[in-house]
């Protein structure tokens, strides 16, 4: 189906085993995820490529007879409108030096999860586009001097998806695990705190319902509904 608009995009950094990192510290909030969604702050391009890639055809007789198909190595570009400043370098894997509070590249990256939701054309559906386990980078940093006009730079990330982090999640029926999954709020099994649950690491919505960090104005929307 067409889709139209990004609604939210929701992160939340994994440690080794794929659990959630709940700390407002070492995390990206006390409960584990962020909403980008504060004042001025939001993505204006979520793109994803290299979901699938066209199969390679099998010749025998003359004819083909099967297709053999490679991986799926989804690739994200992300922009930002605006992004909070501590919450882009920690999607970076940058840390902040104690002494100068600056913050440095360090490695390995951190695995970063991510739900982007966008709507269906008339806006009563939502879509969501889940990945576990994301290493991303922002490659440049570009500056210019103001004139009568505002030169204004969107943050540009990129992100390499790699292989989830547990086992047992984003299967397909044949058991074979998978980096992608696509979701409709309106398919009969469409379960929201299941999804998060399982895209972010084991991820439980507080009593209040609201997600990300205290700050957001963002919430999970309950089970089978769409999101506005």
């Amino acid at each position: 189906m067409s889709k139209h608009n990004i609604v939210k995009a929701t992160f939340a950094l994994l440690d080794d085993n794929g659990g959630l990192i709940k700390d407002a510290t070492k995390g990206l909030s006390a409960d584990g995820i962020y909403v980008a969604d504060h004042n001025g702050e939001g993505f204006s391009q979520i793109n994803v490529t290299a979901i699938e890639a066209a199969g390679t055809p099998g010749w025998g007789n003359g004819q083909i007879k099967r297709t053999a198909y490679g991986k799926s190595m989804p690739t994200l570009a992300l922009t930002a409108l605006d992004l909070d400043f501590r919450i882009n370098q920690m999607l970076k894997g940058y840390t902040q030096n104690p002494n100068t509070g600056a913050w440095v590249r360090q490695l390995p990256k951190p695995h970063v999860a991510m739900i982007a939701e966008s709507q269906s054309l008339d806006g009563d559906i939502s879509i969501y586009e889940c990945f576990n386990n994301i290493e991303f980078v922002e490659e440049a940093s570009n500056n210019s001097t103001d004139t009568n006009n505002e030169a204004a730079y969107s943050t540009v990330l990129n992100g390499t998806v790699l292989t989830p982090l547990k086992p047992d999640i984003f299967l397909a029926a044949n058991g074979v695990q998978q980096p992608y999954m696509i979701a409709k709020s309106n398919d009969p099994n469409f379960n929201l705190d299941k999804l998060y649950a399982e895209t972010f690491g084991g991820y439980t919505k507080p009593a209040s319902g609201a997600t990300g960090s205290t700050a957001s104005t963002t919430t999970v929307v309950p089970s089978g509904s769409a999101s506005h």
